[in-house]
């Protein structure tokens, strides 16, 4: 357009109205885009998603995420040690009282931990049928599945308190100053000398 010789863009020769018009078309059109590019990752995150539409898909991530969340909650209390020593028996855990409890250990890692928690079971009458182990920054636990020795039968008081207190010997075990003589040497370039 020309106005007295001068060639004006058409933007400026629109109304302001229609300037606002075109500006939060294209700020909506950028926002869609977003949106669509947020949405395709999302099918790529999930498996078997390529083809739902927005409203499933949203909701599969949903719970999806809750799974997830679920699944780190089991493995912060259950799998991670914990900075204070433990030792718990619980009930049984097979189907129909089939004499199997879950125990679990948690202290300082060490060699011969597993030979020392081995040996306490079989004090207690009992066998490890299952073990996961985690260590992290010198801590373990150690959560085993045991089952009496003599058969399937019901796990009393009695044996849950023997399992209870022989795994409790371990822990006594170690804090009679055995941390200290397991102490890797760490060398110290820094200064040339080597520390414990």
């Amino acid at each position: 357009m020309e106005t007295d010789g001068a060639v004006l863009p058409i933007a400026a020769s629109c109304s302001p109205a229609v300037r606002s018009c075109r500006s939060h078309s294209e700020a909506e059109r950028k926002r869609r885009q977003r949106i669509n590019g947020h949405l395709a990752t999302l099918r790529s995150l999930l498996p078997s998603a390529s083809r739902m539409d927005k409203a499933t898909l949203l909701g599969e991530v949903v719970r999806h995420v809750r799974e997830l969340r679920g699944i780190a909650d089991d493995v912060a209390t259950s799998a991670v040690p914990s900075e204070g020593d433990e030792v718990g028996v619980d009930d049984d855990v097979a189907e129909g009282g089939g004499g199997r409890v879950r125990a679990w250990v948690c202290c300082a890692d060490r060699p011969g931990l597993m030979a020392e928690l081995s040996q306490a079971v079989g004090s207690a009458r009992a066998k490890a049928v299952r073990a996961e182990m985690t260590t992290v920054g010198g801590r373990t636990r150690s959560v085993l599945e045991l089952e009496l020795l003599g058969g399937p039968t019901p796990i009393g008081g009695e044996a849950r308190s023997a399992i209870q207190a022989a795994l409790r010997e371990v822990l006594l075990a170690d804090r009679t100053g055995s941390t200290d003589r397991f102490k890797r040497q760490r060398l110290s370039t820094r200064f040339g000398t080597s520390a414990l």
